[in-house]
């Protein structure tokens, strides 16, 4: 097995673990153990479970993440990882600011492509708010963002629309429910995963035909 393979392998197990049964409670043995790896391996390519939080962070963002050539990984720069993330949320906004003149089925692609992304790196810091204030208070404030944007959206497209900016947190909500809480944050998560991307086509059906 390769380092990126063990990597791939490791991020998996660490991002679920993190938001169940948490960050705090998390040990690497458990990580290692959901990787189907010897927790022995995980030391070399990390110094600890600090290091590991803030590769899955770095990872999940879709930014080019630049590879150190030498291990274990290191914690990261907390102004670095504040620096990259405001720049990726910068750029997902900017490209919902580009769906507003496009359809609704558009633009719920843009909204499922985004949180099929970032729906455990949202849940790790929905389940650990404290482990990392500034990227917590960037999540909300993106959270908010992303709102707004849904919300003009339906105001533009469905002037007859009552109450569009509340119609807009529905729409983001049941989008973020089912990428996210449904496969990694509820009991049914097995069952969850078995039919993930047909409940992910059924939910965006029900979308299209409420507000198309």
């Amino acid at each position: 097995m390769t380092d990126e393979e063990k990597l791939q392998r490791i991020y998996a197990a660490a991002s679920e673990l993190f938001i169940q049964p948490g960050y705090h409670e998390t040990q690497m043995q458990m990580i290692a153990q959901r990787a189907q790896m010897a927790v022995g391996t995980l030391y070399p390519l990390f110094s600890g479970k600090e290091a590991l939080l803030d590769y899955v962070f770095l990872t999940t963002l879709p930014t080019t993440v630049d590879r150190p050539q030498t291990f274990p990984l290191q914690p990261v720069d907390p102004r670095e990882l504040v620096r990259r993330t405001e720049a990726a949320y910068a750029d997902w906004n900017h490209q919902l600011a580009g769906q507003q003149t496009t359809s609704f089925d558009q633009l719920l692609t843009a909204l499922f492509t985004a949180f099929k992304r970032y729906g455990r790196y949202f849940l790790i810091l929905e389940h650990n708010p404290s482990v990392n204030p500034a990227l917590t208070a960037l999540y909300r404030q993106q959270r908010q963002e992303i709102y707004q944007h849904v919300g003009d959206f339906l105001q533009q497209h469905q002037p007859g629309l009552n109450d569009p900016q509340r119609n807009g947190v529905i729409v983001v909500d049941l989008v973020f429910w089912w990428c996210a809480h449904k496969r990694y944050d509820s009991f049914e998560t097995e069952m969850a995963r078995n039919d993930d991307e047909q409940m992910l086509i059924v939910v965006r059906e029900m979308l299209r035909r409420s507000y198309q």
